[in-house]
């Protein structure tokens, strides 16, 4: 026997008739006949009996018929999946990312998307830029991103956004009033810090050491939502990105252009060993999309620096 057997079997079971079993398959009444006729010697016994012009299935046919109604059910659910995962409403994404996005950004940019389409699920990694690449060239992700730029053969790599780092100040403090905080206005103050390791503290201590400014770390945290719940506490002043700690509003956290200008980069990195999936490609849409309106426009840039 073969499908194309079962499959017009189980059409004339749903129908009571040969004719309209054609004309639901596309074909001649007598090609469905010859196609049950088929199936009938495969099996070794008869299928169907007619009645008044219709095809009742003998007894054994009905046995027959509830093993090719699973069948079927579980075709119409490949044919569901199929049309999912075209639709990009179906896979699994695992992504990786420092904990600045991980912690809280990324889950603000990809939850809705999860919630509107049930069926992508999504795994979120936090690590470190370095590890981030690691695991993309090996393959064992499908998204990461990275502030640093990693040059692999096994490495898709594509700047998603450059941004300048924001000077986070505690609502009421007397630098909140200002339209820029220069790195200078920092002298003295009390400073809540990042860990050593995160790779945005290179970036900060350079701009401080350029000018000549030593922060006074009064608290050092493992990454920058933390350091912005101890800005609304009032325990410091912190230099974060701009997509971290939206969740307090300006009577918590008053957020000011720091300059000189501190930039640092997005990459979205991927393997390219394989193409994306087509769900991967529909939670890296969703990603550039979120991270567009942090993008530094250089109008923004120029309008900074002759500030």
């Amino acid at each position: 026997m073969n499908i194309r057997q079962l499959e017009a079997f189980h059409v004339v079971m749903e129908t009571g008739s040969v004719t309209l079993a054609g004309e639901r398959l596309g074909i001649s009444q007598s090609a469905v006949s010859k196609l049950l006729k088929s199936l009938s010697e495969s099996c070794g016994f008869k299928l169907f009996t007619r009645s008044g012009g219709r095809m009742l299935p003998t007894a054994d046919a009905r046995l027959l018929a509830s093993e090719v109604e699973r069948l079927f059910t579980g075709t119409d659910r490949i044919r569901r999946l199929a049309r999912a995962v075209r639709d990009r409403e179906w896979g699994h994404v695992t992504v990786a990312a420092p904990a600045a996005m991980s912690a809280r950004f990324l889950a603000l940019l990809l939850g809705p998307m999860v919630g509107r389409q049930g069926d992508i699920r999504v795994t979120l990694i936090s690590q470190a830029s370095p590890r981030v690449a690691e695991l993309v060239a090996g393959q064992q992700i499908d998204i990461g991103l990275s502030v640093q730029p990693f040059e692999h053969p096994h490495v898709r790599r594509e700047l998603v956004i450059r941004f300048a780092m924001d000077c986070a100040i505690p609502a009421g403090h007397r630098l909140a009033d200002r339209e820029v905080i220069r790195v200078e206005d920092l002298r003295n103050e009390r400073f809540v810090g990042l860990a050593r390791d995160d790779c945005a503290i290179m970036t900060i201590d350079r701009a401080f050491q350029l000018q000549g400014v030593q922060k006074q770390i009064h608290v050092e945290v493992p990454m920058s939502e933390t350091a912005c719940d101890f800005v609304a506490s009032g325990a410091g002043i912190s230099i974060v990105p701009p997509f971290v700690g939206r969740g307090y509003g300006a009577d918590k956290i008053v957020r000011r252009p720091l300059l000189p200008l501190t930039t640092m980069d997005v990459w979205l990195l991927t393997p390219a060993t394989r193409p994306p999936s087509l769900a991967a490609q529909k939670v890296a849409e969703v990603i550039r999309d979120g991270m567009r309106p942090y993008h530094l426009k250089p109008s923004d840039e120029r309008s900074l620096v002759s500030s």
